[in-house]
């Protein structure tokens, strides 16, 4: 018995599992050998042994799952084999899932001596390994990797699909020879898509020579992309307003000036001075520029101008954080003749205003339950607010300005003190947790960033939307608080990997992805 028990195979050798496999009578053992080794016996002792088995085996299907599991081992020595196993020329669904999974191996063990042969898969005739090719050449950052991606993201007769993941790895990459292809692909569409999302963040994670390139384009200067755009049939609009966006996000203030201009754009169609003032107002907002407060007030109280541009005025105020504009948007408030533009001037006024504003506050809100009925006068069933009955619509507008109108109170509790300010990141109203962020991100204090770090899940979208851009603005502004910020960087990779897709957050999220470049720039 003794003699019988020592002969019995050990699963922890790669002899046992070489057996198994070899020995399997089918298709479906051999794979079921593989996956009983992936899951519980798999160590780097295993390895010699499946770069053999995918050399020796027939069937693509069995040499998939092998390559799988030597890209989740992620080791250097299988570079060599994994490349060996590719089928140039695929015939049928099982080499192309090969080819596909050899990809996404090479992208896994995450080594530079891989690019070569990714660079190589990008011209194989399966677009699955096309995409899990150039997927892994951007994980990689490889600047070897640069002209073939180049190349596709200039290329308008690819796939759209292709083209999008391409932009994205030449991002990753982050070399620099990309950014005149990077910067038309923000104004491309193609078959009714726009790469302007995957684009304009990839001159994002390219900083300031991004920034360089684009101040010529939003000042106009830049005449051979004007050419280019006239050829093209893409607007001068486009050109401004997408440069003013991406110059915004990355806090460059050499654009103040063009920005200033574009809020007194020189245009007789009112959709287009729209879309200039409301670009040149959010990216104004971001760069927290003092010298914008009186023209975007100015297009607060003016009547004329429309209501999305109010919105992002009153947003670029509060970004800057400009309480001497409050008084204007308090008598502003009183003449406004809709909720949604007295909702946002409210929203501007409680989140810069003090506990000394609150009586003027009072005054311009008291009529709003006769103001909500004169409102909804023949707009019952169009109007959201109003379809609900009048009476509540009055109710819920009433206790909306008294949400707005705590922030105020929260404001004469803390005034300046920001350990005040971060005990109300957990207030119950979510209307003073938004404020709450503003403050402790303009405090400039690094003891309050882990206050501000901890909170980056809030749920409710503009108070998480706050406490990203406070984060932003203190990381930026104080070295220890980037410092810190180095610790976070894991979770909040897995915080965008765990959301993505979430519908609720996918807007929201392309500020916590910038904040997570910015913070990994350092």
């Amino acid at each position: 018995m003794l003699v019988f028990a020592g002969c019995k195979s050990d699963p922890s050798t790669p002899e046992h599992w070489a057996k198994r496999i070899e020995g399997a009578k089918g298709k479906k053992e051999k794979l079921k050998a593989i996956e009983d080794l992936r899951s519980k016996h798999m160590s780097p002792a295993m390895l010699p042994m499946l770069h053999e088995r995918l050399a020796a085996e027939k069937s693509a299907e069995v040499k998939r799952d092998i390559a799988r599991v030597l890209g989740e081992a992620r080791s250097e020595s299988s570079i060599e084999p994994l490349t060996n196993a590719v089928v140039w020329s695929p015939a049928d669904t099982d080499e192309k899932g090969l080819d596909k999974e050899i990809a996404t191996a090479l992208g896994n063990i995450g080594s530079p001596k891989a690019t070569a042969t990714l660079v190589k898969l990008l011209t194989v005739k399966d677009n699955y390994t096309v995409l899990a090719s150039i997927d892994a050449l951007g994980e990689l950052k490889s600047p070897d990797g640069f002209e073939a991606l180049n190349a596709i993201a200039s290329d308008d007769s690819q796939e759209t699909f292709v083209t999008k993941k391409a932009i994205i790895a030449l991002g990753n990459i982050g070399d620099k020879r990309a950014i005149p292809t990077l910067v038309k692909a923000m104004f491309k569409e193609r078959k009714g898509v726009s790469f302007y999302l995957e684009s304009s963040f990839a001159l994002y994670q390219l900083g300031k020579p991004a920034a360089d390139a684009l101040l010529p384009v939003l000042d106009g200067s830049d005449k051979e992309i004007y050419e280019w755009a006239a050829k093209n049939n893409i607007k001068e609009v486009a050109l401004q307003a997408k440069s003013a966006q991406v110059l915004g996000d990355l806090h460059d203030m050499r654009a103040e000036k063009a920005l200033l201009g574009m809020l007194s754009p020189k245009t007789e169609f009112d959709d287009i001075r729209a879309i200039l003032q409301g670009r040149a107002a959010d990216a104004l907002g971001r760069m927290r520029a003092k010298n914008a407060v009186k023209p975007l007030s100015a297009l607060v109280t003016d009547e004329k101008t429309d209501a999305g541009v109010v919105r992002e005025c009153v947003f670029a105020l509060v970004r800057i954080g400009a309480p001497e504009g409050v008084p204007a948007l308090i008598t502003f408030l009183g003449k406004a003749p809709y909720w949604d533009a007295r909702d946002e001037i409210m929203r501007g006024i409680t989140l810069m205003g003090t506990e000394k504003d609150i009586p003027a506050f009072d005054k311009a809100t008291a009529d709003e339950a006769k103001k909500t009925e004169e409102g909804c006068k023949g707009e019952e069933e169009s109007h959201p607010d109003c379809k609900a009955g009048v009476a509540e619509a009055v109710k819920r507008h009433v206790e909306r300005v008294k949400s707005h109108k705590e922030r105020l109170i929260a404001a004469g509790e803390c005034k300046g003190d920001a350990a005040c300010w971060a005990r109300k990141l957990d207030d119950k109203n979510d209307m003073v947790r938004e404020r709450a962020a503003a403050e402790v991100g303009r405090g400039n204090n690094a003891a309050m960033a882990p206050e501000l770090f901890k909170r980056l899940k809030e749920q409710n979208l503009d108070a998480r939307l706050s406490i990203i851009q406070a984060t932003d603005w203190l990381v930026n502004d104080n070295a220890e608080a980037m410092k810190a910020a180095q610790a976070i960087l894991p979770d909040l990779k897995k915080q965008l990997e765990d959301e993505r897709g979430k519908t609720d957050f996918v807007k929201i999220n392309e500020d916590l992805r910038r904040l997570y470049v910015r913070i990994q720039r350092g």
